[in-house]
């Protein structure tokens, strides 16, 4: 809807019922005040219309700039988890790295970091919308199995940690960031 055409619109609407009611006015009723009268309920009749209008225009600009917002902060999100899952990747690294090293007091820390990072994703929608439930809850069963056994290889001697499958499981955790870092790549191109 074109909102200057509307305004113009409503002028020449005004225009014409200010002629009609002029000229059908009684000739007895054309005095100063009542000519005066009519162009007052006129023009406020026509400022009414275009105080309308502008109404709806700012309201239309408000919508859209909402809208742009929203899209703005979804964007800025995206690029946020990216960077975010990028940083876990690294985190997973580390890990597999100190295992290798058999320093398992700074994998133990490592892994808990990772541990409170992991309960974040799984309470965010935004995360689980795109990783099936099914192989989110299978991965993180065996962080927290991994975990607690590297929480216990010290405290008892008979604890034999399994370096290899540790590995693995990071490597499959490692490996459902970079899907969902992928993914969210992929949605922020496509828009």
């Amino acid at each position: 809807m074109n909102y200057r055409a509307t305004i113009w619109f409503a002028i020449a609407i005004s225009i014409i019922i200010l002629i009609l009611l002029a000229f059908f006015l009684p000739s007895k009723d054309c005095t100063l005040i009542n000519i005066v009268g009519l162009i007052g309920f006129v023009l406020s009749a026509l400022g009414i219309v275009i105080a309308y209008v502008q109404i709806i225009s700012i309201k239309k600009i408000a919508l859209e700039t909402q809208r742009q917002i929203t899209e703005n902060l979804r964007q800025h999100n995206s690029i946020l988890m990216i960077s975010d899952l990028s940083k876990k990747g690294e985190i997973i690294q580390e890990i597999q790295g100190y295992l290798r090293e058999d320093k398992f007091d700074l994998c133990r820390l490592r892994m808990k970091d990772l541990k409170s990072i992991l309960a974040n994703i799984g309470n965010q929608d935004y995360y689980s919308s795109l990783v099936p439930k099914k192989e989110f809850k299978s991965v993180l069963e065996n962080f927290q199995l991994d975990y607690r056994n590297l929480l216990t290889h010290n405290l008892t001697d008979r604890t034999r940690i399994d370096k290899i499958l540790v590995i693995e499981h990071l490597e499959a955790l490692s490996l459902l960031f970079l899907n969902v870092e992928n993914q969210l790549k992929n949605r922020r191109n496509d828009t």
